[in-house]
């Protein structure tokens, strides 16, 4: 069964889940952050990402879970589960509206059924998001890992061309594998003619990767 988060990802956008979006817009406050920033949330507030790429890990932990994907509300978890803190960092120039508790339960629980299911919708693709992370970090072997986020990573650059973080970067600050380690096994793919990388980026997976390394 292939859950790739490219597969995922593009089910999802096909949805269209903007039913709230004009209503959030009419009543959010809008702030611009540039690539590097760290994006503190208010304890008052939700937050919807409107441009650019923002991703988030645990607080204390310097490694990325992922990037906040498209109307995914930004300190829910952190609402109703307070024991649970998240880092927000910029990894590009990052445009943000934010509502108040009362609107944005207003606008999701109060307005329609369609918009509380709307929430619900968006609620279960985050979860799902979880699950394909957890199945590509779990694995036993850290070149399958690699595997997994080489194809991440080109996606990613699909959807987001004002991204500039290289590969390797990109697979140290998701992972637990050292750095010498994923060093090794790109120098490997490169010089096999798997990938093609310029410049620190992967541009492109040339054939099928090996199946073990």
């Amino acid at each position: 069964m292939d859950i790739s988060f490219g597969k995922i990802h593009d089910w999802y956008l096909q949805l269209n889940l903007t039913l709230h979006v004009d209503k959030v817009n009419n009543k959010s406050n809008v702030c611009f952050y540039k690539k590097g920033e760290e994006v503190k949330l208010s304890p008052e507030q939700i937050y919807f990402v409107d441009k650019g790429a923002l991703s988030f890990g645990f607080k204390g932990d310097e490694r990325v879970i992922g990037n906040i994907v498209e109307h995914m509300p930004l300190g829910l978890i952190e609402r109703f589960c307070p024991l649970v803190e998240l880092h927000y960092h910029c990894a590009s120039d990052v445009t943000i509206s934010s509502i108040s508790h009362q609107d944005f339960d207003e606008i999701f629980f109060e307005t329609s059924k369609e918009q509380m299911k709307e929430l619900t919708t968006i609620l279960i693709y985050m979860l799902v998001f979880m699950f394909d992370i957890h199945v590509e970090r779990r694995s036993e072997s850290g070149y399958h890992i690699i595997k997994s986020m080489l194809t991440r990573y080109l996606y990613r650059r699909l959807i987001n061309a004002d991204e500039k973080e290289g590969v390797a970067s990109f697979i140290i600050k998701r992972t637990s594998l050292s750095r010498s380690y994923v060093f090794r096994v790109l120098a490997e793919l490169k010089k096999g003619g798997y990938i093609t990388i310029k410049k620190g980026k992967l541009i492109s997976i040339d054939k099928t990767l090996p199946g073990d390394y």
